[in-house]
């Protein structure tokens, strides 16, 4: 009986503690959360408080019916995102349909979320760099 009790209070813990999710589009991977690793992850569950959301960034464009395309890849890109309710967001990506576009947005990159009743936020993505050196200054 001690067993289910516990198996009980941790599974009603472990939703309790869950405070938003987020989804991303195709071409944003999500590939860890709060230093643990995530695989082809589009859709993501936050913990209360401030998330740690590593993604890439990876689409195809071709340049003619004969060519079988030219992958774009990010390096490793961070959100930071504070969650503290449990709200639902949805992750948009600028408008990308060339090649160009996509390097434009790797160079700058901009998410907007919008939550379940509409309200949308801009978001910009660090670089390992940045991150690193948003850490380093925030000890300081």
């Amino acid at each position: 009986m001690k067993t289910l009790m516990t198996a009980v209070a941790l599974t009603f813990a472990s939703f309790t503690s869950l405070a938003a999710s987020v989804s991303f589009p195709e071409s944003i991977d999500v590939t860890g959360v709060n230093g643990k690793s995530q695989f082809s992850n589009h859709q993501i569950e936050l913990t209360k408080g401030d998330n740690l959301i590593e993604l890439k960034y990876y689409d195809i464009f071709e340049a003619n019916a004969d060519d079988s395309g030219a992958w774009v890849k990010s390096q490793p890109l961070y959100l930071l995102m504070t969650a503290d309710n449990q709200d639902q967001y949805r992750a948009f990506t600028p408008k990308i349909d060339t090649e160009e576009e996509a390097y434009d947005f790797i160079d700058n990159p901009v998410l907007t979320l919008t939550n379940t009743v509409g309200k949308e936020k801009e978001v910009t993505l660090l670089t390992h760099h940045q991150l690193m050196a948003k850490l380093l200054f925030a000890k300081q």
